[in-house]
């Protein structure tokens, strides 16, 4: 099958530890941000003139998804965990540089995972925001994936259901525009990884994990952990529950109507 053009360049992105990805610019405008926040069911204005953080954050799963697509054609790819840590607002339209280099690759029990950071620079040289994905790469070849281990999802803590997201296929395909995972649109490659339905983007549910915090109030620095512990499936509706503290939100997660937790994100500040 012919490579699509979009993907030529990942040809020479190998996926090994100390690679260096070439520099990239990106800028989030206010129309493309409301056009993703549309499949998300989040308020067009929200944000203001302020980018979304897992809006700038996704650019790097993009990158890191095509490169597994074109080295590893027959392998799937789960984005596991997101790690955030935003010194300054980012406005919409303002241009940053960036820089992602993979870190390395640790064996898992269904293939490897591939861990990376990725900085953006602004106009002044300062870094601006800084972002640490994991991904699992899934070997077709390759065993069954091990019980999971209750975290702190499970733990039980007291929080509050603040409102439901509904999953459609219509809003995961239109989220998943112009990326070239088919784990997200091609029920044929997901029930071939054992996921019974394609799965949203991990960072379409870290929109709806952020959303509380800036429905909230809008702040400028951010410093959260953001872990995927089970699919999100295109036809799942989810519960966005949160625990408060003075201070404000402390833990959000997200659980399907089985009750279980599908993600959560852990907020330092």
């Amino acid at each position: 099958m012919a490579l699509d053009p979009a993907l030529e360049a990942f040809r020479e992105y190998p996926i090994e530890p100390g690679f260096a990805y070439p520099e990239q610019i990106i800028s989030i405008d206010v129309a493309e941000q409301r056009r993703l926040h549309g499949y998300c069911d989040i308020e067009p204005g929200l944000f203001g003139n302020t980018a979304d953080p897992s809006l700038v954050s996704r650019l790097p799963i993009v990158m890191l998804s095509n490169t597994i697509v074109v080295q590893r054609p027959r392998w799937g790819q789960v984005h596991t965990v997101q790690r955030i840590e935003q010194r300054r607002p980012v406005a919409t339209g303002e241009a940053l540089n960036l820089y992602g280099t993979i870190d390395r690759c640790a064996p898992h029990p269904r293939g490897e995972i591939m861990k990376s950071t990725w900085r953006y620079i602004d106009a002044c040289n300062k870094t601006v925001l800084v972002v640490r994905p994991d991904v699992l790469m899934i070997d077709p070849d390759g065993g069954s994936a091990t019980a999971k281990k209750p975290g702190v999802a499970e733990a039980g803590a007291e929080s509050s259901l603040l409102w439901s997201k509904t999953c459609t296929p219509e809003k995961t395909v239109g989220y998943c525009e112009g990326t070239f995972n088919p784990i997200h649109d091609n029920p044929k490659v997901a029930n071939s990884f054992g996921f019974r339905a394609p799965i949203i983007a991990g960072t379409q549910t870290m929109s709806f994990l952020l959303e509380p915090i800036y429905r909230r109030a809008a702040v400028d620095t951010l410093d959260v952990t953001i872990q995927f512990r089970r699919p999100v499936f295109w036809d799942d509706v989810l519960g966005i529950e949160a625990v408060e503290n003075p201070q404000g939100y402390s833990y959000i997660r997200a659980s399907n109507a089985d009750g279980k937790v599908v993600a959560d994100c852990t907020i330092e500040r």
